[in-house]
């Protein structure tokens, strides 16, 4: 396959998988960044490497985020939300903070692949983008990375709502932004 037909077959399924993300979930996530005075990211691999760019664009927006498993994060506290990327939304260590998380009082939002996960009866919010799970041979995506392509525009796409919520410009997060050289 030759790269611009396998780019333009990638796009169409980011596409049509970002859009089977349900608007009030995303509406309900967007309601729950606004009122949190700080937000937890979960998630490992290629799913956190997603939710470590979306700290940083929350950071811009002003919102206090933390990504857990650095050490320079506070204590999980009730009053805090705290956000899972998990394709599976079963992955041992997102699934134990997450349940922490809920013993800790906080709102748990998830954004997965997998409706009916450990991780999705834990939350309050879910967010399902419909990429298939498990790796699967024939298609044009490399193991699961559809999913994580997804989370990223979902983030993305979050964050720029976020944005138009809270009232911010561009010049409101250029000013949070890490100083040009």
């Amino acid at each position: 396959m030759e790269f611009g037909e396998l780019s333009r077959t990638v796009l169409a399924d980011v596409a049509r998988c970002v859009e089977s993300a349900d608007p009030s979930q995303v509406d309900a996530l967007i309601d729950a960044l606004a009122a949190k005075r700080r937000v937890f990211l979960i998630g490992t691999g290629r799913s956190g490497a997603m939710l470590r760019a979306m700290a940083v664009r929350l950071e811009h927006l002003g919102v206090e985020a933390h990504v857990l498993g650095s050490a320079d994060h506070a204590p999980i506290e009730e009053g805090d939300l705290v956000l899972v990327g998990s394709g599976s939304g079963e992955t041992p260590v997102p699934a134990e903070l997450a349940r922490a998380a809920n013993d800790a009082g906080a709102k748990l939002a998830v954004i997965t692949a997998a409706p009916d996960s450990a991780i999705t009866r834990l939350a309050q919010i879910a967010i399902h983008i419909a990429a298939p799970v498990t790796p699967q041979d024939g298609t044009p995506h490399t193991l699961r990375s559809l999913f994580e392509e997804c989370l990223l525009i979902v983030c993305d796409c979050v964050c720029r709502m976020l944005q138009e919520r809270l009232g911010l410009s561009t010049e409101d997060m250029q000013a949070r932004h890490a100083p040009r050289e």
